[in-house]
């Protein structure tokens, strides 16, 4: 079975870490049926979108406040591109307009910095709902 790929995308390299830290902290116990993940990290919006392009991410990390753009102009191209696509929004800003506009435009979900690790948790269970759901209805 294919290891899901997991895009990190804030333009703060400690927020990346911690993310990445988290997620692997859960791997490794059972509260997560994924114990392996592919990391692909972006500082800016420019780099995710050629990330996103080239390696198609099964989950994104994203933070709303980018250097060059939106995380929400993001938010739409990415799924655009591929809907299945679950995608995490972050923000140190969590304004119900930005939680509100979010959801609507098709995230996951919403987790307001400083990140904890049950929110991560609840996040990564939606991913694997959705990504085992897809492995088991495509043909192998």
């Amino acid at each position: 079975m294919r290891q899901p790929k997991i895009l990190l995308v804030d333009d703060v390299d400690y927020s990346r870490q911690l993310l990445r830290n988290n997620i692997m902290s859960l791997a490794g116990t059972k509260l997560l049926k994924t114990r392996h993940f592919n990391f692909f990290n972006a500082g800016t919006a420019n780099e995710a979108n050629i990330l996103f392009r080239l390696h198609q991410p099964d989950v994104v990390f994203l933070d709303i406040e980018l250097p060059d753009h939106s995380g929400l102009e993001l938010l739409a191209q990415f799924k655009q591109q591929k809907p299945e696509c679950c995608i995490v929004m972050i923000s140190g800003a969590s304004t119900l307009e930005n939680v509100t506009q979010s959801i609507k435009m098709g995230a996951a979900t919403f987790i307001v910095k400083p990140f904890s690790g049950d929110k991560i948790l609840a996040a990564m269970r939606l991913m694997e709902k959705q990504f085992y759901g897809q492995l088991t209805q495509d043909p192998i």
